[in-house]
């Protein structure tokens, strides 16, 4: 059974399809349909989640069918997963016999009954040994406590360590190595992970102080420990101080937004004496969980989710609950603050957006960061709270 697939395509169709597919065949089963609509969206995806399957179009915007699968072969991380196109330009069909990653070519459009016999398919196949890459060693016997996000919010976890003041590493296995939290006395220390070109995606920082060869001994050097590049340059004198510390906030705040990207993962808190050396003179963040997470959800963009925790523009926010409390311990921007106090639970988002003087789009990044603390739900233009988040709302239950 799938527990990821990755469509690949420039409309969202396919990706719906998909997903009503493996929901009807594979009722309560959990699995996460991811969704690009470019190749480089899709190369994103995949450095931090694995998927099972890839459903690849031929019509893409920026790079070619055969250009991805050659791509997807020259990484010994993903060469073994399997790739079935859907072809529209009718030049597709030689890429099964050209390359060993792909398994079927399907015309366009693809109905419900191909994508039912496609995933039978595929799930009947044997499956191809993966590369495991390097193993990660640490004790089970220091395990504080251990979950899935399936079942747990990814901030309850934060909470569990920031409440009970644990010290040691929070980590969330995702596809080449585990994002790790580091957490003193209950303070979040940084995030950070030996996948360092996932820790540098979208990375603004120019490194001109530094040689190539002194950045790649940086990149190896996380590669092995964890330890920031970041942090490494700047102790060898090749950053300047008062850069590494908001450097290694910002890119660790970064790197831990990509687990509402990639769908379900499991976690596990190691307890620890003491942390690393790196991690252990690093100053702690003051931020509880809540807080903590909502400056990582910033760094989203709508188009890097799956589509369920999209938000849409025809439903309203209406507070939790316990939203109004819990808002008012949130640092939020001035923007945030604006658009909070506008919510009445009667308006639209397209009128509340317009009102508070808010861009529609990040008024929807700011329902989606409500909702996934807990602060808000958004009703569906069906009157159906939440219904816009079925999969956020079902976790939240949990």
């Amino acid at each position: 059974m799938f527990q990821k697939v990755l469509v690949i395509d420039d409309s969202p169709v396919s990706a719906e399809l998909a997903e009503k597919v493996l929901a009807q065949q594979y009722p309560g089963a959990p699995v996460d349909v991811l969704y690009a609509q470019r190749g480089v969206d899709a190369f994103e995806r995949l450095q931090a989640a694995q998927p099972e399957l890839i459903f690849l179009s031929d019509s893409l915007p920026d790079l070619s069918a055969e250009a991805v699968c050659l791509r997807l072969l020259s990484d010994p991380m993903t060469a073994g997963i399997p790739v079935c196109i859907a072809n529209n330009s009718g030049q597709a069909d030689a890429l099964e016999d050209r390359f060993s990653n792909v398994r079927k070519v399907l015309p366009k459009p693809v109905g419900r009954d191909a994508w039912a016999e496609l995933l039978a398919r595929m799930v009947a196949a044997p499956k191809v040994e993966r590369h495991a890459g390097d193993p990660h060693f640490h004790d089970p016997a220091r395990s504080a406590f251990s979950g899935h996000t399936g079942f747990f919010q990814i901030q309850a976890a934060l909470q569990m360590a920031h409440g009970d003041r644990l010290t040691g590493v929070l980590r969330f296995f995702v596809s080449r190595t585990p994002v790790e939290l580091y957490v003193s006395k209950g303070r979040f220390v940084f995030a950070s992970t030996r996948n360092y070109p996932l820790y540098c995606r979208d990375s603004p920082a120019i490194l001109d102080q530094a040689s190539l060869g002194q950045v790649m001994e940086a990149q190896l050097g996380q590669s092995v420990s964890g330890c920031p590049m970041f942090l490494y340059l700047g102790l060898k004198g090749l950053l300047p101080q008062e850069e590494v510390v908001p450097l290694i906030r910002e890119h660790g705040h970064r790197l831990f937004s990509a687990l509402w990207t990639i769908g379900r993962v499991a976690f596990e808190f190691e307890r620890m004496d003491t942390l690393p050396d790196f991690a252990a003179k690093f100053p702690a963040s003051g931020d509880d969980a809540d807080n903590w997470v909502l400056v990582s959800l910033r760094h989203i963009r709508m188009e890097q989710l799956p589509l369920p925790l999209r938000i849409g523009t025809n439903g309203s926010p209406v507070y939790t609950r316990r939203g109004t409390e819990m808002v008012q311990r949130l640092r939020l921007t001035e923007r945030e603050s604006r658009f909070a106090a506008g919510v009445n639970g009667a308006e639209s988002l397209l009128s509340l957006a317009k009102r508070t003087g808010v861009d529609l789009a990040e008024a929807q990044a700011m329902v989606f960061r409500f909702t996934t603390l807990g602060v808000m739900d958004y009703w569906s233009g069906m009157g159906l709270p939440g219904a816009a988040l079925p999969a956020m709302a079902a976790r939240r239950r949990a």
